[in-house]
C-alpha cells in the first residue's frame, strides 16, 4: 500500500511538474494537474494541501538533485575538476530530459511563495561545489590563487542563468550541451593549471560530440 501511495504522489508531482513547466506557478490552476494524469481530486488533497505545497514539494525535489548527482558520479572520477564537470553535464542532461528539473528550476526562478517550506537551493549548490574545489586544489589541479569560495558562487550563479536563458530564448527543448560546454571553455583557463587544460578541454569536446539532441516538446 506504501509504494501504490508512492507512486501515485510521484504521478501527481509530474503532473504538477508538467503544468508548472508550460503555464509558471500564478497560471497554473489544480485543474490543469488533474487533467494531465489519471490522478483525481481527493488524491491530489490527500498529498498535498494546496498549490503551494506541490511546488515546494517540486523546488525541494530539483534542490537535492545536485547532491544526488554527485553520489552516484563521485566513484567514477576521482579528480574533483573531473567531477565538477560531470556534474554540471549530469544537472544540464536532467535540465534536458526531465520536467521535474524544469519545472523546479522555472519555480525557482519565478515565484517565493515556497520558501516557508523550502529555502532556495543557492546556498546548499554553493556549499556542494565548494567543496569540491577544495578538493581540486587538495590535488593540485586548480591555478595558483583561486578563490574556491567566489568561484563556487559564480559557478551556481552561471549555470543558473545558463538554464533560465535556455527556457527563453530557446525554450524546453533547446540543448544545454552547448552551453554548459561554452561555460567551461570561459571557465577553466582561469582555474585549472595550464598543464590540466588540454584534457579538459578535450573532454568537453568530446562530451559535445557525444550528447544526444534535444529532444522536440510540444
Amino acid at each position: 500500500m506504501q509504494e501504490r501511495a508512492q507512486r501515485t504522489r510521484e504521478a501527481i508531482m509530474r503532473a504538477a511538474a508538467a503544468a508548472f513547466e508550460v503555464n509558471g506557478y500564478g497560471a497554473t490552476r489544480l485543474q490543469d494537474i488533474t487533467a494531465r494524469e489519471d490522478v483525481s481530486k481527493g488524491a491530489l488533497y490527500f498529498h498535498f494541501s494546496a498549490k503551494e505545497a506541490l511546488a515546494a514539494a517540486i523546488v525541494g525535489e530539483y534542490s537535492g538533485l545536485w547532491e544526488r548527482l554527485t553520489d552516484r558520479l563521485r566513484p567514477r572520477h576521482p579528480r574533483a575538476v573531473e567531477l565538477l564537470i560531470e556534474l554540471s553535464w549530469a544537472v544540464g542532461a536532467a535540465f534536458r530530459d526531465d520536467v521535474m528539473a524544469r519545472a523546479g528550476i522555472r519555480l525557482v526562478l519565478e515565484t517565493r511563495l515556497y520558501e516557508s517550506r523550502t529555502p532556495p537551493p543557492y546556498e546548499r549548490w554553493t556549499a556542494c561545489i565548494e567543496e569540491m574545489l577544495e578538493e581540486a586544489a587538495r590535488q593540485d589541479d586548480l591555478a595558483p590563487g583561486v578563490d574556491v569560495a567566489n568561484v563556487a558562487w559564480f559557478m551556481v550563479a552561471s549555470f543558473t542563468g545558463l538554464q533560465q536563458v535556455a527556457m527563453a530564448d530557446g525554450g524546453p527543448g533547446a540543448s544545454p550541451d552547448e552551453c554548459v560546454a561554452a561555460m567551461w571553455r570561459c571557465m577553466l583557463p582561469g582555474l585549472v593549471r595550464s598543464d590540466r587544460l588540454p584534457g579538459l578541454v578535450a573532454l568537453l569536446d568530446e562530451r559535445v560530440r557525444t550528447s544526444p539532441p534535444a529532444p522536440v516538446r510540444g
